[in-house]
């Protein structure tokens, strides 16, 4: 019997504690940036990460615009490599991550839209227009949909264990590329693409694993 009330009250301290650890994390992923963006929050549950990967640079930086990130502020429309924070290690800043991949064409070309697609009024689609700015943009606000669209071409063997790709973009004939951008962030955009690795900066995978990927206003999976 005694045995049994030692284990119940353990049982009792460790549920508290783990509710305590629980609301401190959500604490910190609170970010207010996104928060004052979204307007429909998605409080049952973090949607599945086989469904919402994040876009990976080589370097391990995140591809993030507006609605994805404090890094960029919501009035931004433009797409950026920002720091490897895995959604919820800063206190500062947090991101969702979230890229959906869908089918664009029977050529083979893809598009990708952000997961907060229902806080940003439909402009949530990866693309670049004939000035060779990428940024996220409506479907219905292109002058062709050729900008949205990108296909995935395989690196070099010595670089294909990484998972990366070169993506093109079907409006410009280059690549998805990083430039050098002003403090942390890096901003993407198109350039001649350099099959052969070379540029290093023209490759990017799909990460399906979160680490505590934020979601809206505290919510988050592990």
């Amino acid at each position: 019997m005694e045995r049994l009330r030692v284990s119940l009250y353990l049982m009792i301290v460790l549920s508290i504690f783990h509710t305590n650890f629980d609301g401190a994390n959500a604490t910190k992923l609170k970010s207010d940036k996104l928060c004052s963006q979204c307007s429909n929050c998605e409080s049952k549950q973090c949607p599945a990460s086989e469904a919402y990967p994040h876009m990976t640079a080589f370097d391990n930086t995140l591809i993030a615009g507006a609605l994805q990130s404090d890094f960029v502020d919501s009035n931004d429309r433009g797409v950026y490599s920002v720091p490897d924070i895995k959604g919820g290690e800063s206190e500062e800043y947090n991101a969702y991550f979230g890229w959906k991949s869908t089918s664009g064409s029977t050529s083979g070309y893809h598009r990708f839209s952000n997961y907060m697609d229902k806080c940003s009024e439909g402009q949530s689609y990866l693309a670049v227009d004939k000035n060779k700015k990428v940024r996220l943009r409506s479907l219905s606000s292109l002058e062709s949909l050729a900008e949205a669209d990108w296909k995935s071409i395989n690196p070099p063997k010595k670089l294909n264990h990484q998972e990366v790709r070169f993506w093109v973009s079907r409006m410009t004939g280059k690549c998805l590329t990083i430039f050098p951008g002003k403090k942390i962030k890096k901003v993407v955009g198109v350039a001649e693409c350099k099959f052969d690795g070379s540029n290093v900066n023209q490759l990017f995978a799909f990460r399906f694993h979160y680490h505590k990927a934020f979601c809206c206003c505290g919510v988050h999976n592990n």
